[in-house]
């Protein structure tokens, strides 16, 4: 059975999934351009990223079985949002307000709003697909975390499992928590919109003067040179724990538009009263992330607890949503007692919800499948387009770039990282989610701890976190410390580790001030290209770890096609261009 996966709102993009693994997933931003893309907005849809995934798995009306959206239907999105107005915050006067003029559920609009604006997305979607002789194939509908829960647990390669999702806001909530048996996923618990740590951590993003759902990552590497204990007692009087239950008491202070949307955030700053105003970005950086730490362990922890059979003390867990991009928090919940292991789908973001609801449909026609799925783990996110040598070569001479062919491009790009020289690379297909994974990369070596800065400023980036260091497998144990339990998540760099003394020593350009790193675990059997590169080095240096770190201009997606790359390159200056089997330089080799 072959399934068409689609979501159409920021981070959109395609998926198709046949017999319960993923053929291709692509986010439309990589084609367009556009950091981001919203295909509910002036962006337009994700024609770009179907019309590849199409392609590249020859799929069609005459193959395609069912096609899968990521969209709640509008009814249940009206009624999470009714239920948020008349129970959870017990706050007549909100919905007076809310049926007189406006929601404040929803900003500007009213309080039917909800229903139309899915109702429009579908309306939108069913367009896209008659475009493309579509139309008329069976759709399902799948809400917003529940395909967060499926792209998680349908490719953790666990049949018992317990999936949680966080994240800003999706069709009406901000979580849930599943229990993941034998093929089948069951919801126990939801996390209303209103309570929603992500979009907390996104106000304090916007608040600090950064943007919101674009540099929450700089946040998490900021927090590493603040003090939390200095602001933790403010953060408690916006944001807290009630048992297991999270508690956004901010904007509960705002009389309208109280909900925690980024149009609100001045009149929720003024609902601060200046609290924060005295503290460095350091220190306000370090308390938001301790307090989201602390809060999603606390939650976590008590869903775990409650899931702990009297025959197994310790369970597997699978994440998915926005705030598990969080490599910090990642590494709190794997911590915790009773945790055996952490898996977080790659494209934990909302990029990965065409994947997750292309899984959810197939598995719910085609169950019995489900006995299978530990032979379904995800075997890598190389999952984008890929380009022949020719279309390689035409755009290398159609940009005047000098280049040569060279047979062995693995051992000639080692070479040049045990010589101190940048090399970006672009080889094969290129990866889904937002990290890059070595196809898309700038490499170089770890033991020059200032390029943090200066490579940086080449590529316009204002960075806080190190670059990440990628490793050879067989010796992730002696570099990171308690690996041993979540090394599957530590193929796709989405969890962080406490390092070694002699990581530290050896690869300090890769170890933040914390004293962690976020790898990526390299082998042959993942990516052969990808570990020769690292075997070549590690045979010049004796060190079996380089940098890794996306090879894109700074507010631009990662590189998908050549012409990107080659922009890419001549735009940040970078020495070497590895791409396919050529190499492009910006350096005469007699120089060197």
């Amino acid at each position: 059975m072959r399934v068409l996966g689609i979501y159409d709102d920021h981070n959109c993009g395609c998926a198709i999934v046949e017999d319960g693994r993923i053929l291709a997933a692509l986010e439309e931003e990589r084609l367009s351009r556009i950091k981001f893309h919203n295909g509910t907005t002036a962006d337009g849809p994700p024609w770009r990223s179907l019309e590849k995934v199409l392609n590249m798995t020859g799929s069609g009306r005459a193959n395609i079985d069912c096609i899968a959206l990521a969209i709640a239907p509008p009814g249940e999105l009206l009624r999470y949002v009714l239920r948020d107005l008349f129970k959870a915050q017990r706050e007549e006067r909100w919905v007076y307000y809310s049926f007189l003029s406006k929601s404040i559920r929803w900003d500007r609009y009213f309080l039917f709003y909800p229903y139309w604006y899915n109702w429009n997305r579908l309306r939108h979607v069913k367009k896209l697909l008659r475009r493309y002789d579509l139309e008329g194939i069976p759709v399902e509908l799948v809400d917003h975390h529940t395909a967060h829960a499926a792209s998680a647990y349908y490719t953790a390669g666990k049949d018992r499992m317990l999936v949680i999702t966080l994240d800003g806001q999706g069709d009406g909530l901000s979580g849930s928590v599943f229990h993941g048996r034998d093929g089948r996923l069951v919801k126990k618990a939801e996390v209303p919109s209103y309570h929603s740590i992500g979009l907390f951590y996104n106000f304090i993003t916007w608040m600090l003067g950064f943007k919101p759902n674009r540099h929450e990552g700089k946040i998490t590497g900021l927090a590493a040179y603040g003090d939390p204990e200095k602001t933790k007692d403010v953060f408690r009087r916006f944001f807290r724990m009630d048992g297991p239950e999270f508690q956004y008491d901010l904007i509960r202070k705002v009389f309208q538009h109280a909900f925690p949307h980024r149009s609100n955030y001045p009149k929720i700053q003024v609902a601060t009263n200046g609290l924060l105003d005295a503290y460095s970005p350091e220190d306000i950086a370090a308390g938001i992330q301790t307090l989201s730490e602390s809060c999603v362990q606390q939650f976590v922890s008590h869903h775990v607890q409650k899931a702990i059979s009297d025959a197994d003390d310790a369970l597997d867990l699978c994440m998915a949503g926005g705030v598990f991009a969080n490599v910090k928090i990642n590494q709190r919940v794997a911590e915790l007692p009773h945790v055996r292991s952490v898996y977080i789908f790659p494209a934990m973001g909302d990029g990965g919800l065409c994947s997750g609801a292309a899984l959810w449909a197939y598995y719910k026609h085609m169950p019995h499948e489900a006995i299978d799925l530990p032979q379904r783990r995800l075997p890598d996110v190389y999952l984008g387009p890929e380009y022949s040598h020719k279309e390689i070569e035409e755009a290398l001479k159609q940009a005047s770039v000098p280049f040569e062919y060279v047979k062995n491009i693995e051992d000639r790009i080692g070479e040049l990282l045990a010589r101190g020289h940048v090399v970006a690379r672009f080889n094969g297909r290129m990866e889904y989610g937002p990290r890059a994974l070595g196809n898309r990369s700038i490499l170089y070596q770890p033991t020059d701890p200032s390029v943090n800065d200066w490579l940086n400023k080449k590529l316009k980036r204002t960075e806080f976190m190190p670059f990440a260091p990628v490793t050879l497998k067989e010796d992730a144990k002696n570099l990171y410390k308690n690996i041993e339990p979540n090394r599957f998540p530590a193929e796709f760099m989405t969890i962080t580790f406490e390092c070694t003394q002699r990581m530290r020593k050896e690869c300090p350009a890769t170890v933040h001030v914390d004293d962690t790193a976020r790898p990526q675990l390299a082998s042959l059997e993942i990516n052969e290209s990808y570990t020769r590169i690292l075997q070549a080095y590690q045979k010049r240096t004796g060190l079996s770890t380089i940098i890794n770190t996306s090879f894109n201009m700074h507010e631009e997606p990662i590189v998908c096609s050549p012409e990107d790359a080659i922009r890419a390159f001549n735009m940040g200056h970078l020495e070497y261009l590895a791409i396919g089997p050529f190499l492009a330089s910006t350096k005469q080799e007699s120089e060197e």
